[in-house]
Formats: C-alpha cells, structure tokens, sequence
C-alpha cells in the first residue's frame, strides 16, 4: 500500500468514527445542520456569481455554468467554476485579478487558497473552470518545487 493510499484508509477510518456522534442529537441539532447547509450552498451560489460578475467587470464575456466545492480523495479541497466563453489570452491578461479573486472567494468558503488556475479545454484556447485550491501534504509536496504548470492545460495564476 502506499503512503497516499494509506492517509486515505486513515482519514476514511476516522471519518466512520464520528458518524456515530453525529447520528444523535434530536430534531433541533438537525435544523441547526440544515440551516448551516443552506447557508454553505448559498455561499457557494454566490461565490459564482461574484466570478461571472467580476469577468463582466473585466471586460470578459464570458459566464459561469456551475460553481462547487469539491473534495478529492488525497485530502485537497476547493472551489470551482465550470465557464464558457473565456480564452486563455484573456486570463494570461488577468492573471493577478483573477487571482486575487479566487483566492477571496475560496477563503470566503473556508478554502485555503494554496493553488490557483484556470483549466483549457484540451486542444484548445478556452478556459472551461477556474479553481482555487487547498492542497494536502502530499500535494504541496509535489507542487512545491517548481513555479512551472503541471499540465499543459492548466494556466497558474498563483501558487
């Protein structure tokens, strides 16, 4: 097994553990569990509009599909816009914007801004999402030796 697979096999073990107490609690612990969902997912409509919003600003004519949060199995997290319209051109231009943006958006949802970029539609120029995300220990580890990006798809626009 290794080491990513066996941090994953923990964190699934540790996630089983704490089912149990959060199974309990009456009526009212799970009103105050709804409203804190309505509230993430609010959180998470309006951080996509802020996005589409500020592209606009921009000068970008470009929109925002869908925007989530997202969890991967090695322990990284994020914020993602799915987007049409927007070329790689015009996000080399706004690079530090964007950025920024990202960055205030991911925090705002409790994301650590610790990876920012836009992907391309391979074999093309159009960016289809902005991301923000927090990396895992082993993530960090992998990125941080170079400033260069890890696919050819992906734009960094900070690190």
């Amino acid at each position: 097994m290794s080491e990513r697979e066996g941090r994953g096999e923990e964190q699934r073990r540790g996630q089983g553990e704490g089912r149990g107490k959060r199974e309990g609690g009456g009526e009212e612990t799970g009103r105050n569990r709804r409203e804190a969902l309505r509230a993430f997912q609010e959180g998470i409509r309006e951080g996509g509009r802020r996005v589409e919003e500020a592209l606009l600003n921009f000068g970008v004519k470009g929109i925002v599909l869908e925007a989530k949060v997202f969890g991967m199995v090695c322990g990284c997290a994020g914020f993602q816009t799915d987007t049409r319209g927007i070329q790689a051109e015009e996000v080399e231009v706004l690079k530090e914007d964007l950025g920024k943006l990202l960055a205030s958006v991911g925090e705002s949802l409790g994301i650590r801004p610790d990876f920012i970029y836009a992907r391309k539609l391979p074999g093309s120029e159009e960016v289809v999402a902005l991301t923000v995300r927090e990396l895992c220990d082993i993530c960090k580890e992998e990125f941080a030796g170079s400033n260069a990006s890890p696919r050819p798809d992906i734009i960094v626009l900070r690190k």
